[in-house]
């Protein structure tokens, strides 16, 4: 399959840097307090920069406290609001006090503006989101862009107040199924691939559909799904999507699955790849809790990920004693950066692997990690 445009892909690179890259940087939102959200900020630079592929006994597993809080979001404690990454923003959809129905947008360290929030609660469950040409799209069994120029909001019955937001929501056509498992957005960065699912007869249907930006349209590619859970990123080294493998006989393996032509209609999912190595689930004393992954950037000669994990370790000794005891279980959140690559036999393999750290979570916060993706 020949190479798209560097300029065209939603996962392409800029040209090389100098020796020496601008260190880079990932947020954590935890709900780790009575009265919100609190932000971490954790540098992901690596220390070496090795290309050889990850043997799966490398991670140091010494425990290290969270970053300190740089920034904290007043909210009540286990509501459902969720974080989209927008740019180099954060936007919060969570149901608020604020009077005049706005949600913050976070430019770290502080709320740099304000968006109107939503007419209804963002679903955790089933929900995608995507950024594009400038704008942010959620869809939750709805389908709503985020996007500038704001109108003037009539604030009822203060009407004589008015409040320009710096963003303002927007209605797309509904999306035939309700729930998201799956989703990518294409390199021609006009289209977007969704494998959702409904409730049909006390029977779940599912089925792929992709929207195109252009016209507004909704086409179905048929009844198979994408081979990963949540968000997939196209890598222009692959040439593939890349995102965590959805069948639980193949848990913490990264899969690379071929571009789906905007026009396909032949029914046939794309083929896929899993890699040989595992990032996660490999060690039987760690319980996997959740995983997401995330693209970091491409501006070195590679493509970069990264890996946020949940698991926890059971915390009671040994000894003939343990079984009767209750279980006593501590949270970490396990971060590792990695790129992935086809060796010489077409295998795709998992390589320039860096162990960030794993991060202790308070018993507070440890109780939501179900919000990641698989």
């Amino acid at each position: 399959m020949p190479k798209r445009p560097s300029d065209e892909l939603s996962g392409g690179r800029a040209p090389k840097q100098s020796s020496r890259q601008q260190r880079q940087h990932l947020y954590l939102v935890l709900d780790d307090g009575e009265l919100g959200y609190s932000t971490r900020k954790v540098d992901l630079s690596p220390a070496f920069d090795s290309d050889e592929v990850d043997d799966g006994g490398t991670i140091d597993r010494t425990e290290q406290r969270l970053p300190q809080a740089g920034f904290r979001l007043e909210a009540p404690h286990g509501c459902s609001g969720q974080f989209f990454p927008f740019g180099t923003k954060i936007i919060y959809t969570g149901i608020g006090d604020s009077p005049w129905g706005t949600v913050p947008i976070i430019s770290f360290p502080h709320v740099r503006g304000s968006a109107p929030r939503r007419e209804w609660e963002t679903s955790i469950y089933g929900c995608a989101y995507a950024e594009t040409h400038g704008k942010l799209f959620l869809l939750d069994g709805v389908f709503d862009t985020l996007q500038s120029p704001p109108p003037l909001l009539d604030n009822g019955p203060a009407a004589d107040i008015k409040v320009k937001f710096d963003w303002s929501w927007c209605s797309l056509p509904r999306p035939p199924y309700h729930d998201v498992i799956s989703h990518a957005v294409h390199p021609d960065q006009r289209t977007m691939v969704f494998s959702m699912s409904k409730l049909k007869k006390w029977t779940f249907r599912h089925a792929t559909f992709s929207f195109d930006l252009e016209s507004s349209r909704w086409t179905r590619h048929g009844t198979w799904m994408l081979p990963f859970k949540g968000r997939g990123y196209f890598d222009c080294d692959l040439d593939a999507w890349v995102g965590l493998s959805s069948d639980p006989d193949t848990l913490g393996h990264l899969c690379a699955c071929d571009v789906l032509s905007a026009d396909s209609n032949d029914g046939q999912p794309p083929a896929c790849k899993l890699s040989k190595e595992k990032l996660f689930c490999v060690d039987p004393v760690e319980k996997h809790n959740g995983a997401t992954l995330v693209y970091v950037d491409g501006g070195g000669d590679r493509s970069r990920f990264c890996l946020v994990q949940c698991l926890s370790v059971d915390d009671r000794q040994e000894g003939v004693w343990k079984e009767s005891m209750p279980e006593c279980r501590r949270h970490l959140l396990r971060i590792t950066t990695f790129s992935p690559k086809y060796d010489k036999h077409g295998d795709l393999r998992v390589a320039k692997c860096h162990h960030v750290g794993s991060y202790r979570l308070p018993d507070i916060a440890s109780v939501y990690y179900e919000q990641l993706e698989i």
